[in-house]
């Protein structure tokens, strides 16, 4: 099987579960180092689907290899190829496919209740996921909803959280992360989060000790009732792209 191809656009926000939940079921994936300044690869044939993570800049800077990106994602979407969007994936995805990222009044950062959206997509993607569910957040822009996209869930301080569009599943939340992983962020930026006076920004910004508060049992909670669960409808459409690809690259008797 053709491999997943990802997209890291900064050396400490790596893709966490999402490379566990690939390798516990023997699935290819590359990895494109943006921060290394390794090139955007413009190919589609050579691969079964694309995944984008996250990173503290914005899709507005017009850097050249989001530019690229943008470019790579318009060519996939064409073809239906199969992509995942975390954060600023997120919001790439849904850029390069007409929508608008801006940034937000207040930054949205912790654990917070998402609530599903009402449409057969969400249905679909969000089966069997609690009504609301707790997903860690950390961004601060949003996106507007490209054409032909259906929202999944939605949080008290932003309404557009995630979005499907064809074999495309993108959130501006971090489902990947792991405890490992968060507490790397927190470490390295948590300056994001607290003010000089050492309180929270906003009603919408946790303190450092909230979001640590149980934090193991948090990430695996959240793996078990919703990363995973979007990880197996997304890789069905990943499985049945590279089952399609292979079909039509087979010899045919005449």
């Amino acid at each position: 099987m053709k491999p997943v191809r990802i997209f890291r656009h900064e050396d400490w926000v790596h893709a966490g579960r999402l490379t566990q939940f690939l390798n516990a079921r023997s699935i290819p994936w590359v990895l494109v180092r943006i921060d290394q300044g390794e090139p955007v690869p413009q190919t589609i044939d050579d691969v079964a689907g694309l995944a984008f993570l996250g990173g503290t800049m914005s899709v507005n800077d017009g850097l050249p290899w989001q530019l690229d990106e943008l470019a790579l994602i318009r060519k996939a979407a064409a073809a239906d190829v199969p992509m995942l969007g975390h954060c600023l994936g997120s919001q790439l995805i849904a850029m390069a496919l007409g929508g608008v990222v801006a940034p937000m009044p207040d930054k949205e950062i912790g654990w917070w209740q998402m609530s599903h959206c009402d449409n057969a997509e969400a249905r679909t993607w969000l089966r069997g996921v609690p009504d609301p569910v707790e997903i860690l957040a950390w961004h601060h822009e949003a996106f507007t909803l490209p054409p032909g996209a259906s929202p999944l869930y939605s949080s008290p301080f932003c309404a557009e959280q995630a979005y499907v569009r064809g074999n495309t599943v993108a959130t501006v939340a971090h489902p990947e992360v792991t405890p490992e992983l968060l507490e790397s962020w927190l470490h390295l930026y948590g300056y994001d989060i607290e003010g000089h006076d050492g309180e929270p920004m906003a009603p919408s910004v946790q303190s450092i000790e909230q979001i640590r508060e149980d934090l193991p049992r948090r990430c695996v909670a959240m793996h078990a009732a919703f990363t995973d669960r979007i990880y197996d409808t997304w890789l069905s459409r990943v499985v049945a792209y590279a089952q399609a690809q292979e079909n039509a690259a087979a010899p045919r008797l005449s």
